[in-house]
């Protein structure tokens, strides 16, 4: 088993994997509501194509730690039990997460298709309020699971391409669960379309297949008690959902796919590790990827 592994691992698998992508319809502030339809939208998507891996999104279960700390860890038992239940591989996504005192993280929790924790991921890029209140991880997340090399990147991470390149020929796939979250619905097409393209970019250049899974577009409010004040938030997400297979070339098309218009929905693809091992040689033969040391 390879957990948080920093060293160079086993030879790539060649077989084709099977992954979901899901964007649901999550709500901010309604875990149970959300855990279940992520468990109803994985039993459907099942009942009509097998699957061998699923990405959640980032935060899936839509409560920060500082709202009620006992719902990170409700969350990592809902996957575990998904996991068993739907008998499939699970990138949890991830879950802001009170670890112990003065360390919260946010973490995403892998399990394999008999409900074991294989290992955790913690975000190394924090964004905007996270910098704050949020200790960010140390090292790369490199796991094995359903047969294959994930490493997992959580949303921010992935705008620092040193992340991405650590991993080339020590993964077969990499898991990026997101929330694409900006300040107003003027920006939400700009992000999901960015997201898409950053996505693009990274699979291209690193020879890697890549898997985002996001928030659909929406408008999320809170209103909670700071210092006594009632302070009331709006956000929105933009539903940047992709799967990214380079193996694909030189058909375009087909290299990416994603949910038009940021829509609630989920994404399943084929990715044949052997043409992506191609794919990879070939580059590095032409100069565009470091030698193997």
């Amino acid at each position: 088993m390879i957990n948080n592994l920093n060293g160079e691992s086993e030879l790539p698998d060649t077989r084709p994997i099977r992954v979901l992508a899901l964007q649901p319809e999550l709500r901010w502030l309604q875990s149970m509501p959300d855990m279940h339809l992520i468990r109803q939208t994985i039993e459907k998507a099942l009942v009509k194509e097998p699957a061998d891996l699923v990405v959640l999104p980032e935060v899936f279960n839509g409560v920060p730690a500082d709202y009620n700390p006992d719902a990170g860890p409700q969350a990592r038992q809902f996957l575990s039990t998904l996991a068993k239940a739907c008998k499939i591989a699970v990138v949890g996504g991830s879950i802001d997460y009170q670890h112990n005192l003065g360390n919260r993280r946010n973490t995403c929790f892998l399990f394999d298709s008999s409900g074991n924790e294989v290992g955790s991921y913690h975000k190394r890029l924090l964004f905007a309020h996270e910098r704050e209140s949020h200790q960010k991880g140390d090292g790369p997340g490199i796991f094995e699971l359903a047969g294959i090399r994930i490493g997992v990147l959580i949303c921010g991470d992935l705008w620092e391409p040193n992340y991405v390149r650590e991993l080339i020929d020590r993964i077969d796939l990499l898991c990026v669960p997101a929330k694409t979250t900006v300040p107003s619905d003027s920006h939400t097409e700009y992000a999901r379309r960015l997201w898409w393209n950053l996505a693009l970019t990274r699979a291209m250049e690193n020879a890697l297949p890549i898997v985002v899974s996001d928030w659909p577009e929406s408008r999320h409010e809170a209103t909670r008690l700071i210092d006594g004040t009632k302070v009331h938030h709006v956000h929105y997400t933009s539903g940047g959902a992709s799967i990214t297979n380079p193996g694909k070339r030189p058909h375009f098309d087909d290299i990416q796919i994603n949910l038009p218009r940021g829509k609630p929905g989920n994404l399943s693809a084929t990715i044949n590790l052997e043409e992506i091992t191609k794919f990879r040689n070939y580059r590095r033969s032409v100069g565009l990827l470091p030698e193997i040391n």
